[in-house]
């Protein structure tokens, strides 16, 4: 492989074939004519080729040149793009994140006050959606998505795994001793968008627990998992649900969860585009919520609910 030529002397090829002007090129990079041009010669003969024609009153290149032209030009773009990103103070402005209805009401609503604190510069947009957004057509900077296979094109970081359990109201957990207890009750489902037959419901949750689930039939299926919680909450029913969506609900002891067998369920991952995955404000929000994740399976209520490995 050739060595390649000087920096200095394809930025002056660059800037020459843009302008197709030595005197242009010249003002732009804060030199001489005389330096643009002996840079130049430098680079034509250490390729062995010429890269412009020099006519009368202008510049024309040659064939070689015409090649060369593109190559340079998208790497000096390339570079002018890292270099201002790592300049520019990019914690500032908006930062559009979409995620599911029930993780951003449970979950990452509460939380975002301290991340607002760290960066009162950078307003975040929270889009909740049970649908994956584009990130064109939406704007979205990140989106948390419940998957157990992220987009192997995309920057994806794991965020929480999680789990099911059964909540209900707290006056009537104390009526609940075993799985079994559970049998008599009103059972409420949630069969979220994209639900597929392997994903855990109250048949395949009693079957975990070692209970024949022959006779089990919900009452009601709900396509929004805080319709079963509110379900729970009001005495309705005893709903099946993430322990992550459920953990505002039990801090504040509106619900609880009287039996301690959880299921494995999907997990959260951090999504966006590649190219994009190394900004400022995105690697702060990621850094910021994969801390915060790591307090939540740290903490008494992730230690009882989040089984680890």
């Amino acid at each position: 492989m050739k060595r390649l030529p000087p920096l200095t002397s394809l930025q002056a090829f660059e800037a020459v074939s843009r302008h197709m002007s030595i005197k242009l090129a010249a003002e732009e990079l804060s030199l001489t004519p005389t330096a643009i041009s002996h840079r130049l010669k430098t680079l034509e003969t250490q390729l062995g080729i010429s890269l412009f024609h020099r006519l009368t009153r202008s510049l024309k290149l040659t064939a070689e040149g015409e090649i060369l032209s593109p190559f340079v030009g998208d790497a000096f773009s390339q570079l002018t793009q890292g270099v201002a990103q790592l300049s520019m103070d990019e914690i500032e402005g908006e930062l559009v994140v979409t995620t599911t209805r029930s993780f951003a009401w449970s979950w990452l609503s509460p939380r975002l006050p301290k991340f607002s604190r760290l960066y009162p510069q950078l307003d975040v947009k929270v889009i909740a959606s049970d649908s994956v957004l584009d990130f064109a057509r939406y704007s979205v900077d990140i989106s948390i998505r419940y998957t157990d296979t992220p987009d192997p094109g995309a920057h994806a970081a794991w965020v929480l795994d999680d789990f099911v359990t059964p909540v209900c109201a707290r006056k009537l957990s104390s009526k609940i001793r075993t799985p079994e207890d559970l049998l008599s009750r009103d059972l409420v489902e949630y069969e979220w968008l994209g639900f597929e037959e392997g994903d855990p419901n109250w048949r395949t949750w009693f079957t975990s627990a070692g209970v024949p689930a022959c006779q089990i039939r919900p009452i009601a299926h709900f396509s929004d998992e805080i319709m079963c919680i509110e379900a729970a909450i009001d005495n309705r029913a005893v709903a099946l649900v993430s322990v992550i969506a459920a953990s505002r609900e039990i801090e504040r002891g509106r619900i609880a969860a009287p039996i301690s067998q959880v299921l494995k369920d999907r997990s959260y991952y951090l999504v966006c585009p590649v190219e994009r995955a190394r900004t400022a404000k995105i690697k702060a929000f990621q850094d910021w919520l994969l801390s915060e994740a790591d307090l939540f399976r740290d903490s008494a209520y992730g230690q009882q609910f989040m089984p680890q490995g």
